[in-house]
């Protein structure tokens, strides 16, 4: 993915591991999670994140099979509160993935193919563009 597409200063590391697709940006649990926590650090809100399983013929499942049997959804979704100041928001928007992507258990995902979370994070002023549309 090309360094402009994520915030000035992101870790290489980070932008080196992401998958991306179109303007969609994933990576393994582990490098999620320290991806989330920059962007709270950093003072963008993640809104959520989509678990997808990377098929060995690299398609992307968004609704891979979990111990139901079924095809299920996983990941998280973080609202603003009325009147709650940016900050504050990004810093529980990324408390509150980090906790879900803490208490994900692979275990819950029979089918077979890599596990990757797609992370979506936004800047204060993208979200006033997004809330004002």
């Amino acid at each position: 993915m090309p360094p402009e597409s994520f915030p000035p200063n992101f870790p290489s590391d980070l932008a080196v591991a992401a998958l991306a697709t179109g303007d969609d940006v994933a990576w393994p649990p582990a490098s999620a999670a320290l991806a989330v926590e920059w962007f709270g650090i950093h003072g963008y809100a993640v809104l959520g994140t989509e678990l997808w399983l990377i098929k060995p013929d690299g398609a992307i499942q968004s609704l891979p099979t979990g111990t139901s049997g079924m095809r299920e959804v996983h990941g998280n979704t973080v609202n603003r509160e009325s009147g709650e100041p940016w900050n504050t928001f990004a810093a529980r928007a990324a408390a509150e993935t980090l906790a879900y992507l803490h208490s994900f258990n692979p275990a819950d995902i029979v089918e077979r193919g890599a596990l990757y979370f797609n992370v979506v994070w936004v800047g204060e002023s993208e979200y006033q563009s997004l809330v004002s549309a």
